[in-house]
């Protein structure tokens, strides 16, 4: 073809991204008849609607035989729109994204009727493919084929991953359902649980407080097309963002009706594992948000509530991955909450049957990064307890291995958030133990590798109000470090930027009794401080500050015994400055 008629075919396309994609067959084979040309770009339409295509795939999409099948995908790779596609086969090939996703949206507008058939034998193509790629391209053409079947197909995948699947599959069908929610060619009733499985996944990621407008997106399509079990899923991401802004009465409200669609679902068919699975889910999120709020028993009911749920599973199936994984869960929640009432071998033998499943869910499959990432979780809840009860060099040894796992997976995907941001608490365990044993320049070193890494995670999400607190904690713990090494103005400094992030974060939520603790301790090592420079007044006034916050935590729940300690700390404190 001369360069005058090209011109000519590419004017004709008019710009179009699917025109000239199929303007691509009459520049590359020009000499071709007429009859041949079009039974190309059928071909062509017809390999834009799966991510990949080989002959047999082909031969289905276009029900025609094998041979021909070869013969025409032979021609389309000589198309510029077209290329090998290696990781799914040797004959495999894919059209272009954009010229991919412009002729997939052409058919839909002009013929729907085949769009919907040709996405149905895409369907069947891939229907016997248990691979995640396979699992992953299969629910992507049923969505569009049947999109009531879809959702519901969608929705059992979700669960059927959620815990079990590896995290770079999940995201990688979190992206097919970005691209069908882009393209907008899915119907409503699909759309909610397409943005639900988006919204999973970056929750995953650590982008929890940005969930918000999605969440809300999410109820609004599950009520209008009267899912109760998407609404549920909404509630859950709006009560997990809510949470993360620091907003605990707003997040607790959103939890309590993911509760109650949870207790109505799982009422309807008591036989229904899934439905039992969201209800100790359900517990879990109430007893996440009771705590911090200072309300431990509560916590603690809801939290045991979900143990009897998932223990109940387990023993139906012990061979459920994603259970096993919840179960751990469980075991570490009621571990937490028994910790923080001062349980200490109680809440270690919770934590250690955490570890004991977290590490043989590990070792089933130790490509899993999100299993490696629960066994490292499971250590550092381990060394907690054991650091709570003075047993340094086990906890020590519990946090290394713990920080040598979250090392790895951030060198995999140094874009994590959520992973980054383990990285940073791991450093920080390790140097707290380091600290205890006096040895201040190896904590030091530890704690500025936390800071330097949540300073970077407040900047990215400073309305994130978790990132904030963490980093204003992270000043406090270089400030302990420096006071004592006797280095008291770097320590003033450091003390000051902790008071200041956390005295924000206190006044935007007053309920919220995990941050007003916060506060008074930062009042002490401020107060602190100003003791060791010689300013007693100074410090006695930031003292008395921290002995009002904590008595009035303390008299909101007597039982507490990490605010109970917190309060004779506080008492004496203000006594020794009384006493100068």
């Amino acid at each position: 073809m001369d360069f005058a008629n090209q011109l000519l075919v590419l004017k004709q396309a008019q710009g179009d991204p699917a025109r000239l994609a199929l303007a691509t067959v009459e520049l590359a084979y020009p000499e071709l008849p007429d009859n041949e040309k079009a039974a190309l770009k059928e071909a062509l339409q017809a390999a834009a609607m799966p991510h990949w295509c080989d002959e047999s795939i082909l031969s289905a999409l276009l029900q025609i035989p094998l041979e021909e099948s070869a013969t025409r995908l032979s021609r389309l790779r000589g198309l510029n729109v077209v290329e090998a596609f290696p990781a799914r086969g040797q004959s495999a090939v894919n059209v272009h994204e954009t010229s991919r996703l412009a002729l997939r949206l052409r058919l839909f507008k002009d013929d729907q009727a085949t769009f919907r058939r040709l996405s149905g034998w895409a369907v069947s193509c891939f229907a016997e493919d248990y691979t995640p790629s396979g699992r992953i391209e299969w629910i992507y053409h049923l969505l569009c084929a049947e999109p009531d079947r879809g959702a519901t197909e969608l929705e059992k995948l979700d669960r059927a991953w959620t815990g079990s699947a590896h995290p770079e599959d999940i995201h990688a069908l979190a992206l097919a359902m970005m691209e069908l929610e882009g393209s907008q060619l899915v119907e409503k009733p699909a759309q909610a649980w397409m943005l639900i499985v988006i919204a999973w996944s970056r929750w995953l990621r650590g982008e929890v407080a940005q969930l918000m407008d999605m969440a809300n997106q999410i109820l609004l399509l599950a009520q209008e097309t009267q899912d109760l079990a998407a609404e549920g899923e909404a509630h859950a991401l709006l009560g997990d963002a809510q949470q993360a802004q620091g907003h605990l009465v707003e997040a607790q409200a959103e939890f309590e009706q993911f509760l109650a669609i949870g207790l109505s679902l799982a009422e309807q068919n008591q036989s229904n594992s899934d439905w039992q699975r969201e209800l100790g889910i359900a517990h879990n999120r109430m007893g996440d948000v009771l705590r911090p709020q200072g309300k431990l028993e509560a916590a603690q009911a809801a939290y045991e509530q979900s143990l009897a749920i998932f223990c109940s599973l387990t023993e139906q199936d012990p061979g459920n991955v994603g259970w096993q994984r919840e179960l751990g869960v469980s075991h570490s929640r009621v571990g937490g909450v028994l910790q923080a009432l001062g349980k200490l071998e109680t809440a270690q033998a919770e934590f250690e049957q955490y570890l004991a499943i977290s590490r043989s869910l590990a070792e089933q499959d130790p490509s899993n990064a999100g299993r490696q990432r629960g066994l490292g979780v499971a250590h550092n809840k381990v060394g907690g307890v054991l650091q709570a009860q003075g047993k340094l060099e086990a906890a020590l040894a519990e946090f290394e291995q713990d920080l040598a796992i979250s090392v790895r997976l951030t060198e995999q995907d140094p874009s994590n958030a959520g992973w980054q941001r383990e990285l940073g608490v791991f450093h920080n365990r390790v140097g707290e133990v380091l600290q205890d044993q006096g040895k201040l320049e190896a904590a030091l070193a530890e704690f500025e590798q936390c800071l330097a890494i949540f300073r970077r995670l407040a900047e990215q999400g400073p309305g994130n109000a978790g990132r904030q607190r963490e980093l204003g904690l992270s000043h406090g713990k270089m400030g302990k470090v420096l006071l004592a090494q006797g280095k008291l103005k770097e320590a003033q400094e450091v003390f000051e930027q902790s008071l200041a992030i956390i005295r924000r974060l206190a006044e935007q939520d007053p309920s919220n009794a995990v941050w007003q603790r916060d506060l008074g301790v930062a009042h002490r090592t401020v107060g602190d401080v100003l003791q060791a420079l010689g300013k007693p007044e100074a410090a006695q006034a930031e003292f008395e500050q921290c002995l009002a916050i904590i008595r009035r935590l303390a008299e909101l729940d007597p039982n507490n015994a990490v605010w109970q300690r917190d309060l004779e700390l506080a008492y004496g404190r203000l006594a020794q400055a009384n006493s100068t």
